[in-house]
């Protein structure tokens, strides 16, 4: 509630609206009620489609996160980032200390802004240049399927 911007009595209202309309399906759970997606609902897909692009944050916000974080050679965006339910990552950075933990912090505020869990992985120069060559796994899934350039030049 308060950290939408809305009062937990603004939010349960709203969510009580969209179970009239059968979007969401409600369940009781000791002293708790609990507000499920209707997944067979025929505006689901609809639904989705507009909350990943109103709430998904452009590149500049992206990189505005990463703003400060020294060493970083290489920013791209995949998974939910990119609207791509097959990529084992959000993430994928390359910089000279896979241990910086200003990384974290940068991809912290980027959580804040999309309001999910993201997944990130982060490689030193020369671990990306022998994975790239090898055609690891990981790398083919980031660059074959959707993602998004942040920053830097995949090579």
């Amino acid at each position: 509630g308060a950290a939408a911007g809305i009062t937990k009595a603004v939010a349960e209202r709203e969510a009580r609206t969209l179970a009239r309309m059968d979007l969401l399906s409600v369940r009781k759970q000791k002293k708790k009620t609990l507000f499920m997606l209707n997944q067979a609902h025929p505006l689901v897909g609809a639904l989705r489609a507009f909350l990943e692009v109103a709430t998904l944050p452009d590149d500049r916000s992206i990189l505005s996160a990463f703003r400060g974080v020294s060493g970083l050679s290489l920013i791209v965006a995949s998974g939910v980032l990119a609207r791509e339910d097959r990529s084992s990552v959000d993430f994928l950075i390359v910089a000279k200390k896979s241990k910086n933990p200003q990384i974290a912090k940068a991809v912290a505020k980027v959580e804040r802004l999309t309001g999910l869990p993201l997944r990130f992985v982060v490689l030193e120069p020369e671990v990306y240049a022998e994975r790239l060559e090898a055609r690891d796994r990981l790398l083919r899934d980031v660059f074959e399927f959707k993602n998004r350039l942040i920053s830097g030049r995949p090579s």
